[in-house]
């Protein structure tokens, strides 16, 4: 027989790590182009709506599960591509491009959220899918951030894993 500890059903942290994922996103734009970027108002999505060209997706196993997506626009990959000395984006450039920011950004929260915050390599999707899935029941918060004038999301779609116990 499996319970869950307490018989706490899974909650949604996702609030409370908004400002973990935050710092990693101020940090990433600081430390790689030197060019900062603004966060707007995190919001809880409704409906998948706000996905662009290319689309990283990053796992998540362990204390929480769920995804964290990064989707830009291909101007602002090509954009960050420059920093990183490419300067003739492709589709494959632009794709790593979308997973490294996933990655890097997802593995800052990690040293903040801790061991039990285990992270997928990423997966990526060009073009616009009509919405993005993740768990049932679990909320997806969007962080818009601004950078040159360019629009990119940070979808943090997280729940809190209760432990279990066979017996």
């Amino acid at each position: 027989m499996t319970t869950t500890a307490n018989n706490a059903p899974a909650t949604n942290l996702t609030q409370e790590t908004l400002p973990i994922f935050i710092q990693a996103i101020m940090h990433y734009f600081n430390h790689i182009t030197a060019v900062p970027a603004e966060t707007e108002t995190p919001y809880l999505e409704e409906g998948g709506s706000d996905v662009s060209d290319v689309t990283a997706i990053i796992g998540v196993s362990g204390d929480l599960q769920g995804c964290v997506y990064y989707t830009a626009p291909k101007e602002m990959l090509d954009q960050l591509l420059g920093f990183v000395a490419e300067d003739e984006p492709t589709d494959t450039l632009r794709c790593d491009m979308a997973g490294e920011v996933a990655n890097t950004l997802s593995g800052n929260a990690r040293k903040h959220l801790g061991p039990g915050f285990m992270i997928s390599v990423p997966v990526v999707i060009q073009g616009k899918p009509e919405r993005l899935v993740h768990y049932k029941g679990n909320s997806c918060f969007v962080i818009p951030i601004r950078w040159r004038g360019m629009r990119s999301f940070l979808k943090i779609c997280l729940i809190e894993t209760p432990m279990s116990f066979e017996f």
